[in-house]
């Protein structure tokens, strides 16, 4: 295996550390978001769309009380 292929973030402070978390975070809400969506237009269940708006409004409001 050759290791220039394997790209890693390596964290040398706290602020790297936080900008990763953050990053991992979105992205699993960004998942979580689309894949309720998706479930809302396969259903028409608006249950799924408003899950999506309010995880999306939290996350919104959480991280701007972090930056």
């Amino acid at each position: 295996m050759n290791s220039k292929n394997n790209k890693s973030r390596v964290c040398n402070t706290k602020q790297q550390l936080e900008r990763l978390i953050m990053d991992v975070t979105a992205h699993d809400l960004n998942l979580q978001i689309q894949q309720l969506i998706s479930d809302y237009k396969k259903t028409g269940d608006e249950h799924y769309k408003t899950d999506a708006e309010y995880l999306r409004s939290e996350f919104d409001s959480w991280w701007n009380d972090e930056v």
